[in-house]
């Protein structure tokens, strides 16, 4: 309804209720008002609810939105994860395929030396073999103690006289875990050759010269160990250090102590030089020494950090 309308509906209805004058005017003014304000108010909570739902319109839309998102992500995610999972199946199928072939080549490599074995055995007569006598020693279940199993390895198949050129096929089949995968990564070359074989395992688990001198540098009681055991066992890996190391006088020991105390308060790029030109006795030793300092003249051999008799 207008707003002319309206006045002229008041009109009539104080006319008829006996008003007249400015007093009829004034009424018919203030009911107009009145139904101005209720229709703005009105108009009012109108647009208000129009805005509260279009305001609940954007959360949900934004809801959805983000929800969507989530979705994208979390398959994105799990696309991912799926071709890594694929990914490392695949490199363990390739790695398999690998120790397979290299396990292959060494059976064939194995028979061919048989076959020469078989050859010369006809000639020369009969010989033992790895292949008529099988070790009856355990396979190899510590790779901490691989140089004593080595050693005791030697002497069954020398005991047994197996040719020299057996001893990689033979060990082989006495490995396990670690060390068999080492012996697999071996060219075929390298893994019928014993010594090769030996020397990688040795080096591999520290069983080498510095791999015992670092043990007995580093030497701790373990847990539940007595003290007999323990410094029997500080004393098996001075004695390999000192056996692989060359040395069989009392002074060529005091230089292996000696030098190894003085060397660990040095500076590294001092103790590197000095290793890399191997000085076998004490002369040697500071000869090396002087010539480091001569064309070094500004620079101290001492370490900055003082450091215990401990191997690094």
């Amino acid at each position: 309804m207008s707003e002319l309308d309206s006045y002229a509906k008041y009109l009539d209805l104080g006319v008829k209720l006996g008003r007249s004058g400015e007093d009829l005017t004034t009424w018919v003014e203030d009911k107009v008002r009145q139904d101005i304000e209720r229709s703005d108010r009105q108009i009012e909570r109108e647009r208000k609810r129009e805005e509260m739902e279009m305001q609940k319109k954007r959360e949900k839309m934004e809801m959805q939105r983000e929800e969507r998102e989530m979705q994208k992500q979390r398959e994105e995610k799990e696309m991912e994860m799926k071709r890594q999972r694929e990914e490392m199946e695949m490199q363990k199928q390739r790695e398999e395929r690998e120790m397979e072939l290299k396990r292959l080549e060494i059976e064939a490599e194995t028979k061919k030396l048989e076959l020469g074995s078989r050859s010369n055995a006809d000639v020369a007569g009969p010989k033992p073999s790895y292949s008529t006598q099988r070790p009856k020693i355990p396979p190899l279940h510590d790779p901490s103690q691989v140089d004593l199993y080595l050693e005791r390895f030697e002497r069954h198949a020398a005991a047994f006289g197996w040719p020299e050129s057996e001893w990689a096929s033979c060990l082989s089949n006495l490995l396990k875990d670690e060390a068999l995968s080492i012996f697999l990564s071996l060219s075929p070359a390298e893994g019928s050759d014993y010594q090769a074989v030996k020397r990688v395992l040795l080096q591999r688990f520290g069983c080498d010269r510095n791999g015992f001198r670092s043990k007995f540098l580093s030497v701790k009681p373990q847990e539940a160990e007595d003290f007999g055991t323990f410094i029997n066992r500080a004393r098996r890996y001075f004695d390999r250090w000192v056996e692989l190391s060359g040395v069989s006088t009392l002074e060529g020991l005091s230089y292996l102590v000696c030098s190894e105390i003085a060397l660990q308060a040095c500076d590294e790029d001092f103790v590197a030089y000095i290793k890399d030109r191997s000085p076998s006795d004490m002369v040697a030793l500071k000869s090396v020494a002087s010539a480091y300092m001569d064309a070094r003249p500004n620079k101290s051999f001492r370490r900055k950090h003082s450091v215990s008799f401990v191997a690094k």
